[in-house]
């Protein structure tokens, strides 16, 4: 259950930083400023990770932990 979790939030974020990136690149085209330009392409850059980290965390899940033997 813990995989299916992990890849569905993964996938979310992912969808979500998408149109995050699409946003960004509005933002770009229509001559914002730096600051508002560096902050969104910020928010699609955390969104990738966040949504990297959570399919690698549904990957672990049911594994068996290395331990004492």
């Amino acid at each position: 259950m813990g995989r299916i979790i992990g890849f569905v939030l993964g996938g979310l974020f992912f969808a979500i930083g998408v149109i995050a990136l699409i946003g960004a690149f509005e933002l770009l085209r229509s001559g914002a400023s730096t600051e508002a330009v560096a902050q969104g392409f910020l928010v699609p850059a955390s969104l990738f990770v966040i949504g990297g980290f959570s399919i690698w965390m549904g990957l672990q899940a049911g594994k068996p932990r290395g331990g004492d033997d």
